[in-house]
């Protein structure tokens, strides 16, 4: 739990109001605040940002995109040099605390005025710039948000610098973000890479080095991506499918899906829109990856539970089962219910169940689509763990509740992955290990590799994960390339396409993250 904070310190923020200005050419602005404070966001051009507070000067170029503070009882001039119209937006605010406290929020740091580029600012300023003085309540609470996510990145920002490179990878990892979240909403790759205050060509690389793919690539699956689980969850028309992921042209959006997925998002729909039940948790994230949702799933099943899982199956009217290996008996009892398509799982790769499965519905070339996206995400991972660890050999291991797994290279479930995929180099020590349960770090430590990748709940505390790293070197005292890995992992940790898709991505921003 977060220590709470001082909040005689800052004090509590109001939103007041926004102003738009336009600024011509060699004109100038003067700001007298008093008791009130305003964020500035430059939209276009740029302008010379001069601030007098306490007889301190501080003079600064504030570009599109880039947002600052101006603080309460100062000067401010905000002059355009340029030959161009200027436009900034002023989101006004003051400090329900004491005048002291106004005082502490900063506007500068060690080298000036203090600029931030926020991807998700654009997207708030059109909520600021809606509001025209109307009482509704939902949207003055939704300002309110918004204006503190700006005081607490401004604040962050100031606490805790970070250098050139790093910034600019907590940057790519905020747009990665801002365009999962905005993805319905059209924008400028261009402007994005912009706002990143390096040049597009570097933006791009960073983004590419993250993500496996261009901004531009990525959207466009995060979109399509969309569009198959509207597609095959809802009865949702192609045109409003189409408008609700980011395209306004229905037929654009139409040649583009059949391009990429091989079907045209009619078929999709047709064939995705079957009911399937899973009997084993597994196969769901097969389905995922092509966009398919289950109507009935199972963790795993047992003999007692034969009852109630096809009473279950036949209320929920499957059109396909999909099963792990079935006694003859519950076979037939599942196949007078729904066609079952009964897969031996862990005979072979999740990449063939996966095509199998698709081809069964009639989509194996969403199926092909995927996996070669996927393919593109583990080169670049490729890259980064060879530049970071190079053929350093790394031991992975599941820290769980009870106590730990060692995967070796005879495990399926995780040489695919790690040792497989992503080339990875296993200790000579875990040879002929499978999987090695233990509930001691000291027998983990005893295999004698220097690193250690941990894969972790998601929710595992901070503290539990400084905990064992502690105990990692303190085992490994000696060991002057002793290495401590962290990979968060969501719900289960199932061997298929969407665990090992989510795994890379960690594994990739954990280890450009730590790099800077």
């Amino acid at each position: 739990m977060s220590q709470q904070p001082n909040q005689t310190k800052y004090g509590e923020m109001f939103y007041i109001g926004t102003e738009e200005v336009k600024l011509p050419s060699l004109q100038h602005m003067q700001l007298n605040n008093r008791e009130e404070q305003c964020f500035a966001f430059v939209l276009q051009h740029k302008i010379k940002v001069s601030i007098v507070k306490k007889g301190q000067h501080t003079t600064k170029k504030a570009v599109g995109g880039e947002l600052f503070l101006i603080p309460s009882h100062c000067e401010c001039t905000l002059l355009n040099e340029g030959n161009h119209l200027a436009e900034i937006v002023l989101i006004r605010f003051r400090s329900g605390s004491t005048a002291a406290g106004a005082e502490m929020l900063p506007y500068r740091d060690s080298m000036g005025l203090k600029l931030l580029r926020l991807p998700q600012a654009r997207s708030w300023l059109q909520d600021f710039q809606s509001d025209c003085g109307t009482d509704d309540v939902v949207l003055y609470y939704q300002l309110q948000s918004q204006l503190y996510a700006m005081v607490a990145a401004l604040i962050q920002s100031v606490q805790q610098p970070r250098e050139t490179e790093a910034d600019l990878i907590g940057y790519v990892e905020q747009a990665k973000q801002f365009m999962i979240e905005q993805l319905s909403t059209p924008m400028d790759m261009e402007e994005l890479a912009r706002s990143s205050g390096v040049s597009t060509s570097r933006f791009y690389q960073a983004f590419r080095s993250y993500t496996g793919l261009t901004p531009l690539k990525y959207m466009t699956k995060l979109r399509l991506d969309a569009s198959m689980r509207m597609l095959s969850g809802t009865s949702s028309s192609i045109v409003d499918v189409a408008h609700s992921v980011g395209y306004p042209d229905e037929y654009y959006f139409s040649r583009l899906f059949k391009k990429h997925m091989g079907l045209a998002p009619t078929e999709y729909a047709q064939l995705a829109k079957k009911r399937v039940a899973t009997l084993v948790s597994v196969f769901a994230g097969d389905l995922s990856a092509i966009g398919m949702p289950t109507c009935l799933s199972f963790i795993r099943l047992s003999t007692h539970q034969h009852e109630r899982v096809l009473q279950q199956l036949r209320e929920a009217e499957p059109d396909l089962i999909l099963a792990g290996m079935l006694d003859e008996e519950m076979y037939a009892a599942c196949s007078a219910i729904a066609p079952v398509l009964m897969l031996d799982w862990k005979a072979y790769s999740w990449k063939e169940r996966l095509l199998e499965i698709s081809n069964a519905l009639g989509l194996s070339t969403v199926a092909e689509r995927w996996l070669s996206y996927y393919e593109m995400k583990v080169q670049n991972a490729r890259e980064q763990l060879k530049n970071s660890l190079g053929d350093e050999p790394i031991l992975i291991v599941h820290a769980g509740k009870t106590g730990f797994r060692i995967f070796g290279p005879r495990r399926r479930k995780m040489k695919d992955l790690f040792y497989d995929d992503l080339q990875m180099t296993y200790p000579k020590s875990a040879h002929q290990i499978g999987f090695l349960d233990t509930s001691s770090l000291r027998e983990i430590a005893d295999l004698g590799c220097s690193s250690v990748l941990f894969l972790v709940p998601a929710e595992a505390s901070r503290d539990y994960c400084n905990q064992l790293e502690e105990g990692w070197r303190r085992l490994r005292e000696k060991d002057a390339r002793r290495r401590c890995i962290f990979i968060g992992y969501h719900d289960r940790l199932n061997y298929n396409p969407t665990v090992h898709d989510g795994l890379i991505d960690e594994t990739v921003r954990h280890l450009m993250s730590y790099a800077q």
